[in-house]
């Protein structure tokens, strides 16, 4: 994964955040320009960071977020696409080692609810 593909990812998961209206918004936004000025230092210890995978109002925590008001299927398609993007963030922050320590349990996490269809 790179510079390119973290932007991107990013991108998506601010649209699906955007759409749940999530407060996390402004703070992705921060980061597609972190992206965009290049500055990979920055952009990795904020991906890296407790706001990103901490818990409670962590960007992680969102996929835990009540519906507002969408109809159910594009809910439930939106979150699984939000935790689909969230472990391949995940995983390239595990590869590159020295990873935020709650990255695994919502790796876990992430991929038992998408394999149960929640």
């Amino acid at each position: 994964m790179n510079i390119i593909d973290i932007k991107k990812n990013l991108q998506q998961l601010h649209e699906i955040l955007k759409n749940h209206q999530s407060i996390e918004t402004a703070w992705l936004e921060d980061l597609i320009e972190l992206c965009e000025a290049d500055d990979e230092l920055a952009l990795y210890r904020e991906l890296n960071s407790k706001h990103m995978w901490g818990g409670a109002g962590s960007v992680a925590n969102e996929a835990l977020a009540d519906n507002p008001g969408s109809e159910d299927w594009v809910w439930n398609a939106e979150i699984q696409q939000f935790r689909e993007l969230m472990i391949e963030l995940g995983q390239h922050l595990m590869q590159r080692g020295n990873a935020y320590p709650d990255i695994s349990s919502w790796l876990l996490a992430f991929n038992n609810w998408n394999q149960s269809g929640q």
